[in-house]
């Protein structure tokens, strides 16, 4: 297995490489969306204009929301400083338990980094929010069960 330091440098550049990916396809699609509005004012007439006009528009507005979105997750990847040791499990804490690997970051799901599974989640979730704060050895309580923090970095 690899070091944990290396793997939480390998996990955070990956999490940023998909906020910035996220946010790129975001602004594509708006870009697109602009395009098909500017073509759409040049060729439509009367209700059928009006129609996929608001959609042109509902559509900008949940692309933007979404956008900013990916902008503050990238922001707090950006705010995690790896250099700082990490004793308990707070944001940018890779921990180790005694059955999974997880990085408090942002929510990203299952990452697959050189064929070891981490949980990029938030500390903000139901499992970050039963660790939090916790130090090495500690145990803590989630769904029923008992785990146990083996490392932290």
């Amino acid at each position: 297995m690899m070091d944990l330091a290396a793997l939480k440098l390998k996990v955070h550049q990956k999490c940023s490489y998909l906020a910035l990916t996220k946010i790129e396809n975001l602004k594509s699609e708006l870009m697109v969306l602009q395009e098909a509005s500017n073509q759409d004012i040049k060729s439509s007439a009367g209700d059928k204009y009006e129609t996929g006009r608001s959609m042109i528009v509902l559509e900008k507005e949940k692309l933007v929301a979404q956008l900013l979105e990916a902008y503050k997750l990238k922001k707090a990847l950006d705010l995690i400083d790896l250099s700082k040791s990490i004793n308990k499990v707070r944001l940018g804490a890779l921990v180790k338990e005694s059955n999974n690997l997880y990085y408090f970051s942002a929510n990203f799901g299952v990452l697959d980094i050189a064929d070891i599974k981490v949980f990029a989640l938030s500390t903000l979730s139901p499992i970050g929010q039963a660790m939090l704060g916790k130090t090495k050895d500690r145990c803590f309580e989630f769904r029923g069960k008992t785990h146990n923090i083996q490392a932290i970095v």
